[in-house]
């Protein structure tokens, strides 16, 4: 089984790792690419079609490792992520509209919970709710579903984000699910795995190569990571293996604690303005983030570092609190974290531009820049230059 893992990790990495320079060229060729805009962080024209890319190493790895006696729902898993690259690649290539787009998420969600019976069935006492009923339970996982679909998407808007903080999950549950025997998911996890870290490379360190998943990548991944974190909470509901997690609800909202809080952060806001929930805008923490200088890579390793520390206080707390404790302060804390961070890049903000004095502010940089900006002393103040 440990060879097996290893070769499925190589497998997807080596596949997604050929096919991107190909890609690269074709969508360069074919003027395939992500145009830099006012909303944009990018500043270079890169092509958005990564997602194939990831498609091709996680299906076809999966496949080729995918044991014997393989789970019936899988099925439904596979004709989902098709439906998904389908559709982004489409979004990619031609750009659709939204409602087009949240339709057949809407039919990929249906078939996965009513056909593939990916549903979550229990809460394990979160605010006192254990079993679900399937009237409950059905509409709860389709929106579910629907939500981390888009949360994903949302976050893609860095390098290395959306897919650094999936690696981390598919690496955390694909651990989880062969421990505890669950071969099938075990490996479409560490595909995904596999696959992301050819992708990173490329992402990050690509050179003339350099590429981006676009909507193929982050819907595939809104998918793959929604059925997996149901499909953990369902399996470890039921399991006896000693690796069970008593309070997996939590577990999972640590994991997406990114996607998920920024996400419904960012809805809030556009309510508030009286403003679509989806319409783009610069309030995303990764925006935040980058306007108080970090690079992209220093943005996104933050955010990673971020999820990881709320994994062990999520693990921490659930030794000393009930599920309903440990999973609201979890989610105070996110908050409270966020409301800081917001407050010190305003204060930034105003220090740069002579608002404040340095006696009203402290800086610490974490991720010293490369080039840092320049400031002159004009009545007291620093004012850059």
């Amino acid at each position: 089984m440990t060879i097996s893992l290893f070769l499925n990790i190589i497998t997807s990495f080596i596949l997604t790792y050929v096919v991107i320079p190909p890609i690269v060229k074709v969508s360069n060729v074919k003027n395939l690419t992500d145009v830099p805009d006012h909303r944009k962080l990018n500043k270079a024209v890169v092509p958005t079609l990564g997602g194939i890319a990831i498609f091709i190493g996680l299906n076809l790895s999966s496949l080729l490792f995918m044991p014997t006696e393989t789970a019936v729902e899988l099925r439904f898993l596979f004709a989902a992520i098709i439906l998904m690259f389908f559709i982004g690649l489409k979004d990619d290539i031609l750009i659709i509209s939204a409602k087009k787009k949240f339709a057949v998420q809407i039919i990929a969600a249906g078939i996965l919970v009513v056909l593939g019976k990916y549903q979550i069935t229990e809460l394990y006492g979160l605010f006192g709710i254990h079993h679900l009923i399937p009237a409950i339970s059905i509409p709860l996982s389709i929106l579910i579903f629907l939500f981390l679909i888009n949360a994903i998407n949302l976050i893609d808007g860095i390098d290395g984000l959306a897919s650094g903080i999936t690696l981390l999950v598919s690496s955390c549950l694909g651990a989880w699910f062969y421990m505890t025997g669950n071969i099938a998911y075990g490996v479409i996890c560490t595909a995904l795995a596999g696959s992301l870290l050819a992708f990173l490379r490329f992402n990050l360190w690509g050179g003339k190569n350099k590429i981006f998943m676009g909507d193929t990548g982050s819907l595939i991944l809104g998918v793959v990571v929604s059925a997996m974190i149901i499909k953990f909470i369902h399996l470890n509901s039921i399991s006896t293996s000693e690796f069970r997690i008593e309070q997996a609800p939590l577990l999972a909202l640590s994991l997406l604690i990114i996607p998920i809080t920024d996400t419904l952060r960012v809805f809030t806001i556009r309510i508030y303005n009286k403003k679509s929930p989806f319409s783009p805008d610069m309030n995303h923490l990764h925006h935040l983030l980058i306007k108080s200088r970090l690079t992209h890579i220093q943005a996104s390793s933050f955010l990673v570092a971020y999820t990881v520390f709320f994994i062990m206080l999520a693990s921490t707390l659930s030794l000393y609190f009930n599920i309903t404790v440990s999973f609201i302060l979890v989610i105070i804390a996110s908050y409270g974290t966020v409301g800081l961070m917001h407050l010190k890049m305003k204060k930034i903000h105003a220090f740069e531009k002579g608002e404040i004095n340095s006696n009203q502010i402290k800086i610490i940089n974490l991720f010293p820049a490369k080039e840092k900006p320049v400031y002159s002393l004009v009545n007291g103040h620093k004012k850059r230059i």
